[in-house]
């Protein structure tokens, strides 16, 4: 009886070795899944994508093309009164050129190899898009920041001393212009991302821009501005800087200015609008890639 019973007994270890091994199998499968997913976080994504332009297109675009109209601007803040018409010829036209062209860069980066980069590291194409939104986004504030910084320095240094309290006006006032044409021109962002990666680079870049540079100029014959984000990147920035949409002084045209500037509700229903157009086509997108990615 004995010996039966050490008969029976690899025959028992080999069955409960066969029945744990596809649960050890599990757990491994488990870990590994687990270990993607701390491995490469929103974070970690975002930070892989700033590393990867840190010396390309992008970065350098969104400071170089802030430069032109806001140093020109800056020189008549050293020659006389400082004029405010290049800042609005900057979001009306180089602004839009430059989230155009910086998104379809960084797009196209991981278009050309079909995502193979992304997926090859184990981050989710969802998480990478956020990453690329959230850069983007980050070089559009860059470049009004520049234009900004400039601006601040021809006031400090300008023609006559103006006041402390004046001044912090001033920054407060012009930093909100800022701000505020980042928040109105993201809806581009998305878009832009989007048509590259599943159109092209050409369509990336044309076809956001068309709607942007259209809808600014188009303002006037729209019968609320405010609540249409190209036309809000133009009308908005009333309310905060001395110059009309047109690229004229205030002064211009006192009657259309000051309705502009009075106009707070319609300022702050504008920025909402603008923000949840950008939310709604960033998950849209983020939601599309998912998709692609389970396919």
């Amino acid at each position: 009886m004995m010996g039966a019973q050490q008969g029976r007994k690899p025959a028992q270890v080999a069955q409960l070795a066969q029945t744990a091994a596809p649960d050890a199998s599990r757990r491994v499968e488990a870990q590994a899944a687990g270990a993607v997913s701390v491995r490469t976080p929103f974070f970690s994504a975002l930070r892989a994508e700033a590393l990867k332009f840190r010396h390309a297109a992008p970065l350098r675009l969104a400071i170089v093309m802030a430069l032109p109209f806001a140093l020109f601007g800056a020189m008549t803040g050293f020659g006389g009164a400082l004029s405010f018409s290049p800042w609005n010829y900057w979001y009306a036209l180089l602004m839009p050129v430059t989230i155009a062209l910086v998104t379809a860069c960084v797009a196209n980066a991981d278009a050309r190899l079909k995502n193979r980069s992304i997926l090859g590291i184990g981050t989710s194409l969802r998480v990478s898009w956020w990453a690329k939104v959230s850069y983007c986004l980050g070089l559009s504030l860059l470049s009004n920041l520049v234009v900004f910084a400039i601006y601040l320095v021809a006031a400090v240094f300008g023609g006559g001393v103006p006041s402390a309290d004046m001044l912090f006006a001033s920054a407060l006032t012009m930093l909100a212009a800022a701000l505020v044409v980042t928040v109105t021109s993201a809806w581009m962002i998305p878009v832009g991302l989007f048509l590259t990666a599943r159109a092209g680079m050409l369509a990336g870049i044309f076809v956001p821009l068309a709607v942007q540079l259209v809808g600014g100029f188009a303002w006037s014959a729209i019968p609320v501005p405010q609540l249409f984000p190209p036309s809000a990147t133009m009308v908005i920035p009333t309310a905060f800087l001395p110059v009309l949409p047109s690229g004229e002084p205030l002064a211009a045209d006192t009657v259309l200015g000051g309705a502009l500037a009075a106009s707070s509700a319609l300022t702050v229903a504008g920025l909402a609008v603008a923000a949840v157009v950008f939310a709604a086509l960033s998950f849209a997108g983020a939601a599309w890639l998912k998709r692609s990615e389970e396919l």
